[in-house]
């Protein structure tokens, strides 16, 4: 398999100043603009972290209003919730 046709072309606008603080890493580190951000997006989507089923249950229920904990304070809060 070709790295052509491994590959997808993206375009992204980004500031002068950032372009330019990127083209002066790539000198420094002797490697190319691509490298750098292919670099940088792999290591993104290898460290981020998605909300698991539980926690988009609540964030839903917080969108639709639903099965949520209501109180008049912090210490009425902590009272229903056993803390």
């Amino acid at each position: 398999m070709s790295l052509k046709n491994d590959t997808s072309r993206m375009t992204i606008d980004i500031p002068k100043a950032s372009h330019k603080q990127l083209k002066t890493l790539s000198a420094v580190l002797g490697k190319s603009i691509r490298e750098i951000v292919t670099e940088s997006i792999e290591d993104y989507l290898h460290h981020v972290k998605l909300p698991n089923k539980k926690t988009l249950k609540s964030i839903q229920d917080v969108e639709n209003d639903t099965n949520l904990t209501k109180t008049k304070s912090a210490k009425d809060l902590f009272k229903k919730l056993g803390i």
